[in-house]
């Protein structure tokens, strides 16, 4: 039986309006040097978002447009696009931008290969779908959702483009295992302790399970996103229904991870995973003390 789903609900926690400046310091979209996020600009917007896909069509568009000069043949840099992917739209109505692309030589950082710090010309995003002014203006939830240190952790721990563009938008997904933290250790994760290796280690196994998930839904998601042609929603694990049983305390990680499960026993072995996670990261906190 499958997961009861009910209409997207709306978030408690908004980005800052356009033009606004971020609520955080954290240059979320381009953190440092090993890695990037271009979520927002359909990155993850496949059928097939698995990292081998999405490398796949980030490289394409990278090679194609740097072997066609793309800055002064747009037409057919875009016709050549269509022609090589393979892929199609997860949500049809979210854009997929055609100009996302490896912005570093070593291929470590995706990003908007028009975006002036990559050519040095301020007018070229204007030929993309959402123009120089939303992109430039645009902050994700990841902005205004998240803490500091929140923010400090997930940048911290994941160093590649893939995993990193995947968590720091799943807003429940870190705050809620925060929340699991410091609710143990009764005082507020300190950022300057996340400097300890073992610390980094430990957040970066819990964020893995966002790509490697054991219990992940046979139907094709985005987080906790499900979609049926230009609607999407938020699917939800029915526990009482299913095993007469209340909410699980990991119900927000658990839709965030796409989690299905054919057995009361699979969901208990799923929580007792999750709680393995936090505690270790728990340990490792008091250890660094």
């Amino acid at each position: 039986m499958p997961d009861t789903k009910q209409p997207l609900e709306a978030s408690r926690c908004a980005a800052p309006r356009p033009g606004a400046l971020p609520f955080h310091p954290i240059d979320l979209c381009q953190p440092d040097a090993v890695k990037s996020c271009a979520a927002c600009c359909g990155l993850y917007n496949w059928q097939d978002h698995s990292r081998a896909a999405i490398t796949g069509i980030v490289s394409m568009q990278t090679d194609l447009f740097l072997a066609l000069d793309a800055y002064d043949n747009f037409d057919a840099y875009r016709s050549r696009r269509a022609r090589r992917i393979r892929n199609t739209k997860l949500f049809e109505t979210i854009y997929n931008c055609e100009f996302v692309g490896f912005v570093d030589r070593e291929r470590r950082r995706v990003g908007c290969l028009l975006h002036p710090s990559v050519t040095g010309r301020p007018a070229l995003r204007n030929h993309c779908f959402y123009g120089t002014k939303i992109c430039h203006e645009h902050f994700c939830p990841g902005y205004g959702c998240l803490t500091t240190p929140e923010q400090h952790a997930v940048v911290s721990a994941v160093q590649d483009w893939y995993l990193y563009g995947l968590v720091i938008t799943d807003i429940d997904l870190v705050k809620e295992f925060f929340r699991h933290v410091e609710n143990t250790l009764g005082e507020s994760v300190k950022p300057a302790r996340l400097a300890n290796p073992d610390l980094r280690h430990s957040l970066l196994d819990f964020f893995t399970l966002k790509e490697h998930w054991q219990y992940k839904a046979a139907e094709n998601r985005l987080g906790k996103y499900y979609f049926s042609a230009s609607e999407y929603a938020i699917a939800r694990i029915d526990y009482r229904d299913r095993w007469g049983v209340p909410e699980s305390r990991f119900d927000k990680i658990l839709v965030s991870l796409e989690s299905e499960f054919s057995s009361y026993a699979q969901l208990r072995a799923a929580e007792d995973l999750l709680q393995e996670k936090i505690t270790a990261f728990i340990r490792a906190y008091s250890a660094a003390h």
